[in-house]
């Protein structure tokens, strides 16, 4: 029961609201610290997740699992939650190890002391919200692993967008 409640809580995180929200949050954080180059990124990272998510579930209609411990309408495969998670918090994994202060830092400059504990965060968070997915019964794992592979798919566009 206890743990019910932790991987429902955790795997809304991944849902497309939630993403929604951080994702337009952390657009208005990257323009009102003058990071504005990362919001279009941002944008296509989330949003080709969300639409590829879409087309490949209603093109190839895979079933969910049979025993879940909650109802799901849309196709199994790929998983929308697990795509989203990489797209979004992979994303701000990649754009706080690439900071001029994070785990690249120059000789001689300080790492500010919650860039690591925020990637150890965000990777966690990626992991755990594909865990809950399977925990929950609503897909099987090759679903949960195509979901990681499309947002990273995204994400490597996304950067050769900020990149060019």
């Amino acid at each position: 029961m206890i743990l019910d409640f932790l991987f429902l809580s955790i795997t809304y995180s991944g849902g497309y609201m939630i993403v929604g929200i951080i994702t337009l949050l952390s657009a208005l954080s990257f323009s009102l610290h003058k990071h504005k180059a990362k919001i279009l990124p941002l944008f296509i990272s989330v949003g080709g997740t969300a639409i590829s998510v879409w087309i490949l579930k209603h093109f190839l209609d895979m079933p969910r699992p049979e025993t879940a411990l909650y109802l799901e309408m849309s196709p199994s495969f790929p998983s929308g939650h697990s795509a989203l998670a990489m797209a979004l918090y992979g994303f701000l994994f990649l754009t706080i190890w690439k900071h001029p202060n994070g785990a690249k830092a120059l000789p001689g400059k300080e790492k500010h002391p919650l860039q690591n504990k925020s990637l150890v965060f965000l990777a966690i968070l990626i992991l755990a919200i594909g865990i809950s997915r399977l925990y929950l019964g609503v897909h099987f794992l090759q679903d949960v692993l195509a979901g990681y592979l499309v947002g990273l798919f995204w994400i490597f566009i996304a950067n050769k967008v900020r990149s060019s």
